[in-house]
């Protein structure tokens, strides 16, 4: 397909050799094709390659992905960049066997809701009105495989030498401080105002304040136990006594002026102060809630720290579902926008469900750190060209989903031809 060819020639330039690009569009062309199944031995006989020449390819050449993930940052800018678009930070799981694989542990994951011998990844999405897609990825390592006794496994799956261990929340601001000097290179900058996340990355102070150091507003889910303050309480350092060390931490002026849980505010909301709204959020469809918006002094180490909006949603249909979210915004930014990125949580999700269910996300057989980086990228880069499809056709076609953008583009796609010889 000549669309899909030229698709791929735009990320010629981040490849060290022709035959290393090569071999990158003939794995999107098996990620796009009709494979059911897309491990590198069914994409590569359906193409009619050799099997072990598209295994190196993906799990040991020594292409850099940074290079092609700036040339496709910069395409999704032009698909669906808008002033006041928003990153999304998010892990996903896969199940594996064994215990070769990069990373993998006896850890919880999200797509089989338990703790499972699995893989985790953090991924950065992008979200505008024109659509989504993945920007970036990063491999989540546990604690445990960074210690001795996994040295030589560390070394078996060509972990870098100089990597040390990093949380989930400092794997997503690291993802987002990369995106954002990625845009400082691009003639046409992927342009974003907000970020949003779940509780896992919302719980973390140093997350949502490196994000407001890159100057960006974040909207982070947070659990119902964070506490915060109505008003600011006085503190005050106490008076030097003449010995010791000199006091430098501050105290509460008023000790009994404690902090509160932001679940316990919900009672004390007024029937009036609850705005209701209807946002579209995962594969059920609309969802009908009554939110509120206080804004409200956090507490941390029991200290009073930003001054931030706390948004409470509740579910219309099931008033015991609520959620709780924290956001640096400015205090004058319109309601609306909060309501909004209350839903952000759908688009991410069903960016891992078609990446899994369409273009292969999750049936890579490689082990290795460098196969790991190396086909998320080209399937970041696969859905992204399913997304400049539908939004090529949306004015003809608005309701064409990517399942079905993909199966336009397999029915034009060459056939294989197999030497029965």
């Amino acid at each position: 397909m000549e669309e899909l060819d030229s698709y791929a020639k735009l990320f010629e330039p981040a490849f060290g050799r022709r035959e290393q690009w090569q071999w990158s569009r003939l794995y999107l062309k098996g990620l796009l094709g009709p494979t059911q199944r897309k491990t590198v031995e069914r994409m590569a006989l359906e193409l009619g390659q050799n099997v072990r020449d598209m295994q190196h390819f993906v799990g040991q050449s020594p292409w850099r992905k940074e290079a092609a993930v700036l040339i496709h940052q910069g395409l999704v800018a032009q698909t669906l960049g808008e002033v006041d678009g928003v990153m999304l930070i998010d892990e996903s799981g896969v199940v594996k066997q064994g215990q070769d694989s990069v990373g993998v542990a006896a850890q919880y994951c999200g797509s089989v809701g338990k703790v499972a011998n699995s893989q985790v990844g953090v991924h950065l999405g992008y979200v505008s009105r024109q659509g989504y897609t993945l920007v970036d990825s990063q491999l989540f390592l546990p604690a445990e495989w960074f210690d001795e006794a996994h040295k030589e496994r560390r070394q078996a799956c060509g972990v870098p030498e100089d990597l040390t261990y990093q949380t989930k929340p400092e794997i997503g601001l690291e993802l987002l401080q990369a995106a954002v000097k990625r845009n400082e290179q691009l003639e046409e900058p992927l342009p974003f105002e907000w970020v949003a996340a779940d509780a896992l990355y919302g719980d973390s102070p140093a997350f949502r304040d490196g994000i407001a150091a890159l100057g960006k507003w974040y909207f982070t889910e947070i659990k119902s136990t964070s506490q915060v303050w109505l008003h600011r309480p006085e503190v005050y350092v106490p008076a030097w006594k003449g010995r010791g060390r000199r006091p430098t931490r501050l105290r509460l002026c008023q000790p009994t002026d404690k902090a509160v849980t932001v679940q316990s505010l919900v009672a004390q909301i007024p029937a009036p102060a609850w705005t209701r709204a209807t946002i579209k959020e995962g594969s059920k469809g609309p969802l009908v809630c009554d939110f509120a918006f206080l804004r409200v002094v956090e507490s941390r180490a029991g200290l009073p720290g930003p001054e931030l909006w706390l948004v409470i949603r509740r579910n219309v249909d099931n008033p015991a579902e609520l959620k709780f979210y924290f956001s640096n915004a400015s205090a004058e930014v319109p309601l609306t926008h909060l309501i909004r990125l209350s839903g952000m949580r759908w688009p991410v999700e069903i960016i891992f469900e078609e990446g899994k269910g369409e273009i292969g996300f999750d049936h890579y057989e490689t082990r290795s750190w460098l196969g790991w980086q190396h086909h998320l990228l080209l399937v970041a880069l696969a859905h992204h060209f399913l997304v400049r499809l539908r939004v090529k056709f949306k004015d003809k076609a608005p309701a064409l989903t990517i399942y079905q953008v993909r199966l336009l583009l397999t029915s034009v796609l060459p056939k294989p031809v197999f030497d029965a010889a």
